[in-house]
């Protein structure tokens, strides 16, 4: 049984032991290197979510602070009046 993949420049199915698409031409190795990239940017933008959500859970946490310390200082206002 033969082993194929699907060209990434046609679409065409080609033999994987071809290094070029004998239909259009593009290398497969390239498109290998692309799907890798691919891989590699979705991990990106994955770690870059995930640390945009740690700081805003940060910034929450800090202005719920910050929200206290008011609410106590108002508190402390309106008792000296």
């Amino acid at each position: 049984m033969v082993s194929v993949c699907i060209c990434g420049g046609c679409g065409r199915t080609v033999e994987k032991e071809f290094i070029y698409c004998p239909w259009c031409g593009k290398s497969r190795l390239s498109t290998l290197a692309e799907n890798n990239l691919d891989g590699v940017f979705e991990r990106l933008e994955e770690m870059q979510q995930k640390e945009h959500y740690d700081r805003i859970e940060k910034m929450d946490s800090k202005l719920q602070e910050l929200e206290r310390e008011l609410d106590t200082l108002v508190l402390c206002a309106e008792m000296h009046k």
